[in-house]
């Protein structure tokens, strides 16, 4: 397995791979990129081609190819290595060997495909799926996107879709672990399939994985009780808060369009996908939660959230808005207004209405004024107060101070109250906040300061990086820090510098912070002339640094020798006191 890991990173360039998920401008020696698993402006996601590795200078995931096919796609190693074997022309020497917990979802995923296999097929070849079909039909649901989809039905007798699965070899403790399947407490512990009688929407995963199913019961059921969705419980596979339904047809849209339409449920994300808006997702309720937006990430930016028409005012997507402002979306909202309750039937009825409205969706900000003003009223004093509680901490992460102030001027007209008293309210509720955000600034500032002198030996050890020769710059700093003198030492060591060479005879408790400093070196903009300049500083600096030590050392020692009254000796320590202060002045002098 060690040998066909490091024949898989012979054959494949990181920069290519990489390149496949995250467009890479080169800069230098380097590729940058903004980074895909932070939101960011400024590119801080390097790639190395010469040490095959990558690292992000704003939230410090870092690694090789391996590395980044596991943490962009969050899959485990096994995984991974597949994916890449595949793009390396490579056929894998399977191991005897596989985990209890690999094999168990290996069989989950495949119980699972056969399930919806057997429903799909019930649906478009069976009596049984005939009146299904029908209604499916009847919700203008074409036979091509029920196959796309896998969209089927499961018949109201368990019995044929366990036998079947049965026959096909998996056993009963295996179908109860997919969740879709159970034990009756009722009937001798005969075997039922939780799903039975319902129309199925297998739930696939970005990766094309079905991970679960969702299931709706059909018009024509009498039964009260029953629930009209049901979904899979939580399972070994599948997880309700890392899905989104449709992602593995739509992210190829929402990468291209920058842009995901989301919506809430099957038939909301169906319908529009049909009609030709392809970059559209669906979730289960009226929240996301932040593994779903950390998911979604990867694909865009911008987000427009097209939920039904009454969860104005849902406390849990207010939470859900604010975790995703954080994360520097672009929210917008569709809002269909009164004429449709959703996205499936505005487009059924009214596709060029649902498109229209679209195109209009409106920003974050004016969407929470209005949910608000729709959720408490302006008729009275408590309803105001409640809307401006609701309003006021959005508006304080306007960062621009222009669409700040229209906001606010906004606010105040669709309250009817006067701009002042608003403006004022707001400067209470920044001011309320204002010793938190100092608070934080002050711990910011303690977890800044660090040893000076290691700051300034690792920023000179990174120009120097930059140099063709870097040993020669590096013999001109007395070292002080360990990790870099042992660096240094690896340097000067080897007759002409190649970063793959230095790495290769490093000790490797030292390679991620080799790999990190050469890294940021060719992330520096400045000219050669420019880092001369700054090498020399340091040096003057650090010079600095030694020679206020020194005096500090000196003060000691006369004070301790002014104690003991040895004239001579105190003279003689002075003279070399006024020295080094005289040399500091020099210094400090040229440097102004």
């Amino acid at each position: 397995m060690e040998n066909q890991v490091e024949e898989i990173k012979k054959k494949l360039d990181i920069v290519e791979v990489i390149n496949k998920f995250v467009p890479l401008k080169k800069r230098g020696r380097h590729y940058v990129a903004c980074c895909p698993f932070h939101q960011e402006k400024t590119p801080s996601f390097v790639v190395s081609p010469e040490l095959q590795i990558y690292k992000c200078f704003g939230c410090g995931k870092a690694g090789d190819v391996f590395t980044f096919v596991q943490e962009y796609n969050r899959i485990d190693f096994k995984d991974a290595l597949e994916d890449l074997a595949k793009m390396a022309g490579i056929k894998l020497v399977r191991s005897t060997k596989i985990s209890g917990e690999e094999s168990i979802k290996k069989r989950l995923f495949e119980i699972n495909r056969e399930t919806a296999k057997f429903y799909n097929y019930i649906l478009l070849k069976h009596e049984l799926g005939k009146e299904a079909l029908e209604y499916i039909k009847k919700r203008n649901i074409s036979e091509e996107t029920i196959n796309k989809f896998l969209i089927g039905f499961a018949p109201p007798d368990s019995r044929l879709i366990i036998n079947y699965l049965l026959k096909k070899g998996y056993k009963t403790e295996e179908l109860y672990k997919t969740g879709s399947f159970g034990k009756s407490q009722y009937k001798q512990g005969q075997s039922y399939d939780r799903f039975s009688d319902r129309l199925i929407f297998p739930q696939i995963d970005f990766r094309d994985r079905i991970v679960g199913f969702s299931g709706r019961i059909l018009p024509s059921n009498k039964n009260q009780n029953l629930a009209k969705y049901i979904n899979s419980p939580e399972t070994e596979i599948y997880h309700k808060s890392q899905m989104f339904y449709g992602l593995n047809l739509a992210k190829e849209s929402i990468k291209k369009n920058n842009l995901a339409i989301i919506v809430e449920g099957e038939f909301d994300m169906i319908s529009p996908y049909q009609a030709g808006i392809e970059n559209v997702v669906a979730i289960k309720g009226t929240a996301l939660t932040e593994e779903q937006l950390q998911l979604i990430r990867r694909y865009t930016e911008t987000l427009i959230l097209g939920l039904d028409s009454d969860f104005a005012g849902n406390k849990a997507m207010i939470r859900s808005i604010e975790l995703a402002d954080k994360m520097d979306f672009e929210i917008k909202i569709l809002d269909l207004g009164e004429k449709y309750k959703d996205p499936d039937e505005a487009i059924n009825k009214d596709l060029d209405f649902f498109k229209k409205r679209l195109n209009e969706a409106e920003t974050i900000w004016d969407f929470i004024l209005a949910s608000s003003v729709k959720n408490y009223g302006i008729d009275s004093p408590r309803g105001k107060k409640l809307i401006l509680a609701t309003v006021l901490p959005f508006l304080a992460k306007i960062n621009n101070l222009v669409i700040r102030a229209d906001y606010i001027k906004k606010v105040s007209q669709t309250i009817d109250s006067d701009e002042e008293s608003v403006a004022e309210e707001f400067k209470k509720y920044l001011n309320q906040n204002k010793e938190s955000v100092s608070n934080l600034k002050k711990i910011n500032k303690i977890e800044e300061k660090g040893d000076m002198r290691e700051r300034l030996e690792e920023r000179y050890l990174i120009l120097a990086l930059r140099l063709q020769k870097p040993k020669i710059a590096i013999k001109l700093l007395k070292w002080k820090t360990l990790r870099f003198i042992k660096i240094g030492g690896v340097i000067e060591k080897i007759t002409k510098f190649e970063a793959k060479k230095v790495a290769e005879n490093l000790d490797p408790e030292l390679l991620d912070t080799f790999n990190n400093l050469y890294l940021k070196a060719f992330e520096d903009q400045n000219s050669a002339e420019e880092r001369r300049k700054e090498r020399s500083k340091i040096l003057r600096q650090i010079e600095e640094l030694e020679l206020k030590d020194r005096l500090k050392s000196l003060s000691d020692i006369i004070a301790n020798l002014e104690a003991s009254g040895d004239e001579k000796e105190i003279a003689k320590v002075e003279a070399n006191y006024a020295q080094i202060l005289t040399k500091l002045a020099i210094l400090q002098r040229a440097k102004s």
